[in-house]
């Protein structure tokens, strides 16, 4: 007989009802358990050093000292996904933002609570048989206000730093988000597709089409420098893909 597969999750909230809330909602899912519950998202943040993963991260918004959009940015690569909690539908935007996977809109009932779930492992459970990530895509906010656009992983051939945000290449067209290159290379991190070759460059491996000294050509013609920081590790890379005669 097989056994139940359960999923560990965290809820970090300033409001103890509502903590409460999301723990009786959690025991009712069979598939969940709770881990952890912080009332102070700062404490919360403390603890983020040991790197304890999660399933599911069930993140408060408006928190008094330290916003929960502030602390997704240190939770997201500790958890495969991240669900915002708030009462205020404005911060939508900023959530998709920081790659948030839900957002449950207070007052929030057990059935949506519990659709939402089951959406969210039923999309791990396909991506396993696919052999993928949960996830293929994330938002980034545009420079139009209030305006979302979603990038594809396999579109991108490039992600270029650029002082306080980044540029995402794709066979179409460049987009810019304000988002760190920190940021970036977190989120790209829970895929093996990207590498990372300079300070300021971000690459997708089936982009690169030839590799010239230090120079890297990847399709659509973008020409990429390797950084002395990460010539080790693009060289191993390289060497394990190469195929060379042993005459």
């Amino acid at each position: 007989m097989s056994t139940l597969q359960r999923y560990k999750c965290l809820v970090i909230d300033d409001e103890r009802h509502a903590i409460e809330l999301l723990t009786d909602y959690i025991e009712a899912v069979p598939q969940l358990y709770l881990a952890k519950s912080y009332l102070d998202p700062v404490a919360a943040l403390m603890e983020s050093d040991s790197g304890e993963r999660y399933d599911f991260i069930f993140l408060d918004v408006d928190m008094p000292r330290l916003s929960g959009i502030e602390l997704a940015r240190v939770l997201r690569p500790l958890t495969s996904f991240l669900v915002f909690t708030t009462a205020h539908p404005r911060y939508a935007v900023d959530a998709f933002d920081i790659r948030a996977d839900h957002f449950l809109l207070k007052p929030i009932g057990m059935n949506k609570f519990a659709l939402i779930v089951n959406e969210l492992l039923k999309s791990r459970e396909a991506a396993s048989q696919r052999g993928g990530s949960p996830d293929s895509t994330f938002f980034i906010r545009s420079d139009q206000k209030n305006k979302l656009i979603r990038i594809c992983f396999d579109e991108i051939i490039a992600v270029e730093g650029l002082k306080n945000y980044v540029q995402i290449y794709t066979p179409t067209q460049k987009h810019i988000a304000y988002l760190t290159m920190k940021e970036t290379e977190d989120a790209l991190r829970e895929t093996t597709r990207f590498l990372r070759v300079h300070r300021s460059f971000i690459i997708a491996k089936n982009q690169i089409t030839a590799v010239h000294g230090r120079t890297i050509r990847l399709k659509g013609g973008l020409e990429v420098p390797v950084g002395e920081l990460y010539k080790k590790s693009f060289d191993t890379y390289i060497a394990d893909n190469s195929l060379f005669s042993q005459r």
